[in-house]
């Protein structure tokens, strides 16, 4: 690692997403955004959403200290909270911690997974009211397994048709188009975090 070389530092919710994250977030990259220059380093994790919440001043502080750290992510299930409330409510945060690397939040509608429904022709419905996904998940793994996130989260992340899941679903939107902010912040070196109210 060269020190002009650029980072994006997930935080992420667990194990789970450690390879699955940075495999999704390299595709949105190059395959949305064309951009070849950025890479995505290895997440800091919050073991649970319940962890990264409590623990979320101190995650921004281990992301913003990696070496070659351009810009931080922060991705999360809602769950059954309100995306949009979430990311601002986690945002503020940061920006009260006075960090000083462009940090974008985001959260999935439901869970990770439901972006994986939203991209698959065969799901009918809308993916982010659907409450089910890792159970519908198992019906495409392997006749006799069963949908681990540990496993098949990063695989169905790099086989994802993201263009059909942009189309669908909301949430999904709103990751990419964060990650396009923060290339934009990085590449301008405005320190800002998003979402705002």
């Amino acid at each position: 690692m060269t020190s002009s070389t650029r980072f994006i530092v997930p935080i992420v919710e667990g194990p789970g997403d450690v390879a699955a994250v940075p495999e999704l977030l390299r595709r949105v990259l190059s395959e949305r955004l064309d951009r070849h220059d950025i890479g995505v380093l290895k997440p800091k994790m919050g073991k649970g959403k319940g962890g990264l919440i409590k623990r979320f001043e101190n995650l921004i502080g281990y992301a913003e200290l990696t070496e070659g750290c351009a810009g931080i992510l922060v991705l999360l299930d809602a769950d059954d909270d309100c995306p949009m409330e979430l990311g601002i409510e986690l945002a503020s945060r940061a920006r009260a911690t006075a960090v000083e690397i462009p940090t974008v939040v985001v959260s999935a509608k439901r869970e990770y997974e439901s972006w994986f429904l939203a991209s698959d022709e065969n799901f009918q419905g809308d993916a982010e009211e659907y409450s089910g996904a890792k159970r519908w998940l198992n019906r495409r793994v392997a006749a006799g397994l069963t949908y681990k996130e540990t496993k098949d989260q990063v695989r169905f992340s790099a086989t994802m048709d993201m263009d059909a899941a942009f189309e669908a679903s909301r949430s999904f939107r709103r990751l990419c188009n964060a990650v396009d902010e923060l290339v934009q912040f990085v590449d301008t070196g405005v320190v800002k975090t998003t979402p705002t109210t």
